[in-house]
């Protein structure tokens, strides 16, 4: 009989597989053409992240104000650090600039003893260490966005890239040296080829996903191959890919 403790790892196998079996027999259709593809640079005010993206960035208090509009993304990134601040002094690891949380070469006194941060801490220093390298080299891999512009009202929606929106931000608001005008390079596409096995395919060759995340991915995925219309505008809760919240 397996153990209790093995569930949470056969249950996010069993979804990898689902996921993953799915993102292969995507129509054809679903790929972009890369002969008619540009790159734009876009005001990073008219991007925004998608509220279905199953994959999280920010923590879940911050997610949802932010996605309900209570807060702009230099205050969710202000929450967020103070967030992580509360976090590192309770471990004796208290920092005043998010670079404090990346590594110094040239400090000597840094012991060599592995510290086990918190997810707080391995969040924001992932997305700071992300900053740093876009503001020294340069964002190389574009984003890809939807065009959800209504008449005059323009604005795009992340269908990949959502990390590297965040640590833009991260880099305009919190950083310094920042030398752009405010835009992020982004692929764009028309709203009627957005593809959430696009999305997919992305957070499955990155990172892996956790239970809950790729829980979500093939809920996403389900409703998508069913032509069942996804949430788009709202924040999603917990409860979106549970068995009692889809049914197709």
């Amino acid at each position: 009989m397996a153990k209790k403790a093995d569930t949470p790892n056969r249950i996010n196998s069993l979804l990898q597989d689902v996921g993953q079996m799915m993102i292969l027999n995507a129509d054809p259709a679903e790929r972009l053409d890369n002969t008619h593809l540009r790159v734009e640079q876009l005001p990073i005010q008219l991007v925004r992240p998608d509220p279905a993206q199953p994959r999280r960035v920010l923590p879940e208090t911050i997610y949802q104000a932010f996605h309900q509009q209570h807060l702009t993304p230099y205050q969710a990134l202000k929450e967020l650090i103070q967030l992580v601040q509360i976090a590192a002094r309770q471990k004796g690891r208290p920092f005043t600039h998010v670079l404090d949380l990346l590594p110094n070469p040239n400090d000597e006194t840094e012991t060599d003893v592995p510290v086990t941060l918190t997810p707080e801490e391995i969040l924001l220093r992932d997305l700071a260490n992300l900053a740093v390298t876009i503001r020294d080299d340069g964002q190389v891999n574009p984003l890809t966005v939807v065009d959800k512009s209504e008449g005059m009202t323009h604005i795009y929606q992340i269908e990949t890239g959502e990390r590297r929106y965040w640590a833009t931000w991260l880099m305009m608001e919190f950083l310094s040296g920042y030398q752009g005008d405010g835009s992020i390079p982004c692929i764009i596409v028309p709203s009627n080829r957005a593809s959430v096995f696009r999305q997919a395919k992305e957070n499955t060759s990155r990172a892996g996903l956790n239970a809950i995340a790729m829980a979500r991915q093939v809920a996403l995925l389900l409703l998508a191959a069913h032509g069942i219309e996804s949430p788009t505008s709202d924040p999603v809760s917990h409860g979106f890919g549970t068995a009692r919240r889809i049914r197709v």
